[in-house]
């Protein structure tokens, strides 16, 4: 066999082997929905939509195997080979604790095309800020009063020096807050809001517009978010404040008596209680 002939089979052979391999594993992602609630003591809830385009009946099989076999975003990512398959809130600045990785059914496929579409939600728990780490730092400036902030380096996307977050195309990422928050203040104004004007107040004190309305759910997508800041405060109510009181003391009462010090509080208590005890009695 001539070596041109050769040269042609060899090239046929590996041709081949790519269209095989690219057949396997045929996966494209069409959305990215990322779903943040924070609770009031700073801690979040997430909840990431991966929604993505099967290409071939390979890919089929191989996404309902995956399916039925594997719950690990290790494997998810190497299956599908798509980067964005992983949690976006980012392990260097906040503590992740339950994760489940939930692939979804196929939603439907189009025959005619060979293309089919399906969805991987991740869900998981950021902890509550402490030591400067955590998703949202929050600071009682005020007795009763809390500022939280959302620390834009917990978020995993790209960023620019100048401190810009920038959103893929047909990414979105969702944040809602407790009903109670006031003096709402971003950076850039989310695009549920694009229509409300005329709820936000310029504060003069603080030459910062703060957002008014009503909704205390928020959505940012694909785009750039320039020196993105998301700020909020919620004030306690006065009896959340007697609560809170009389609760540190039942613990400190308890620590002191279950502490290694307990059984000589007890002793010099009950010796007070039993001089006034006999005080009052000769008295009498």
């Amino acid at each position: 066999m001539e070596a041109s002939s050769v040269k042609c089979v060899l090239f046929a052979i590996v041709a081949l082997a790519l269209l095989t391999s690219a057949a396997s594993a045929d996966f494209y992602m069409r959305s990215l929905s990322v779903f943040i609630n924070i609770n009031r003591d700073g801690s979040a809830n997430v909840e990431e939509r991966v929604t993505m385009a099967i290409n071939s009946t390979q890919s089929r099989d191989l996404y309902d195997i995956t399916r039925s076999a594997y719950s690990d975003l290790a494997t998810w990512k190497d299956r599908t080979g798509l980067s964005e398959m992983r949690h976006h809130i980012s392990r260097a600045s906040a503590e992740i604790t339950d994760i489940r990785v939930l692939p979804q059914a196929v939603d439907f496929c189009n025959s005619f095309l060979g293309i089919c579409q399906a969805s991987v939600l991740i869900d998981y728990r950021v902890s509550a800020s402490e030591n400067g780490s955590g998703l949202v730092s929050m600071a009682h400036y005020k007795p009763r009063t809390a500022n939280y902030s959302l620390q834009q380096n917990s978020l995993s996307f790209e960023q620019t020096k100048t401190g810009d977050i920038i959103l893929p195309p047909n990414t979105n990422i969702t944040i809602s807050i407790p009903q109670s928050a006031q003096k709402i203040y971003f950076s850039t104004v989310p695009a549920n809001l694009a229509n409300e004007a005329d709820n936000f107040r310029f504060d003069q004190s603080a030459n910062v517009r703060y957002y008014s309305g009503q909704k205390r759910i928020f959505t940012w997508q694909g785009d750039t978010l320039s020196n993105f800041q998301f700020t909020y405060e919620i004030e306690s109510p006065l009896e959340s404040e007697v609560l809170d009181f009389f609760h540190a003391s039942e613990q400190a009462v308890i620590i002191l008596f279950m502490g290694q010090e307990g059984f000589a509080a007890f002793i010099i208590i009950s010796a007070i209680a039993a001089s006034i005890y006999y005080f009052n009695k000769l008295n009498k």
